[in-house]
């Protein structure tokens, strides 16, 4: 089975714009890739593929494992289960997401038709029983009400997560959700203070820099956000592509917005000319 949700351009062959295969990566491909993030500084990758990847991205971890001291986010989705977990963690991931997007059963039914809020609710209470850190994610603005979002903050407190990430929704050409309107960055913020006055486990509060591009990323960290992603340095040698839009942060040019902000950061770089 395929799964395919309704906003998402990741699946393969749903947007003109998404991925293709993308997981078809070569293991010295891999390993340039992660060395060269290692080099730049970040000090965090995300693996990341749709479903039925799992087996290629388990390689990844691998890989990038013995080759680098990176810490790594997987996240596969819902193509998890007790046992690829314990895989996982014995391959030394350091977090896994289990995105959530939506706890209102309805929505979530009719936006992931193939997919299991339970089931990946059940992931979720795995992953925590298993000791691994946890990284579970709210999609804002497909049609959730207040009264879900507070529903998702409360789960996502009681269940002591360590990550969440906090998306806002950008429609995929192709998907059919690409004529609905982008989540207003005022929501996203509005989830964000939410998320970080309320979950006190947190170590870290997401956001991938696709659903805010470079007018939100100030906002966002002064409204709580503490980890910007899908961020790649100058020269990446793989393609990547971001969470409701095509595009991704080039480190090069948020460093110097951060810097002038008087944001620090934990990217540690040889040269870096402000």
């Amino acid at each position: 089975m395929r799964r395919k949700c309704a906003y998402c351009g990741f699946a393969v062959g749903t947007s003109v714009n998404g991925y293709f295969y993308l997981t078809d990566k070569k293991k010295d491909e891999i390993k340039k890739a992660a060395v060269f993030i290692e080099e730049n500084g970040i000090k965090r990758v995300s693996l990341s593929a749709g479903y039925g990847n799992f087996k290629k991205v388990l390689s990844a971890l691998e890989i990038v494992k013995k080759h680098t001291s990176l810490k790594v986010l997987v996240n596969v989705g819902g193509d998890l289960d007790l046992k690829r977990i314990k895989l996982l963690k014995s391959a030394g991931v350091d977090t896994i997401c289990c995105n959530l997007e939506t706890m209102n059963p309805e929505l979530f039914k009719k936006l992931k038709p193939d997919d299991s809020l339970e089931q990946r609710m059940k992931i979720c209470y795995q992953i925590k029983n298993l000791g691994i850190e946890l990284s579970s994610g709210i999609l804002v603005g497909i049609g959730e009400t207040e009264e879900d979002r507070e529903k998702h903050i409360e789960f996502l407190k009681e269940l002591e997560v360590e990550e969440v990430p906090v998306m806002g929704f950008r429609p995929y050409k192709n998907t059919p959700m690409e004529n609905v309107s982008p989540a207003p960055l005022s929501l996203q913020l509005k989830v964000i203070e939410a998320v970080r006055k309320r979950v006190k486990s947190l170590i870290r509060l997401t956001v991938p820099f696709p659903t805010v591009l470079m007018k939100g990323l100030i906002p966002t960290i002064k409204a709580g956000a503490t980890n910007i992603a899908t961020v790649v340095p100058v020269g990446y040698p793989l393609v990547v592509k971001g969470v409701g839009s095509p595009t991704v942060g080039i480190l090069e040019e948020i460093l110097p917005i951060l810097e002038k902000h008087r944001i620090r950061t934990n990217v540690e770089r040889k040269q870096i000319a402000f």
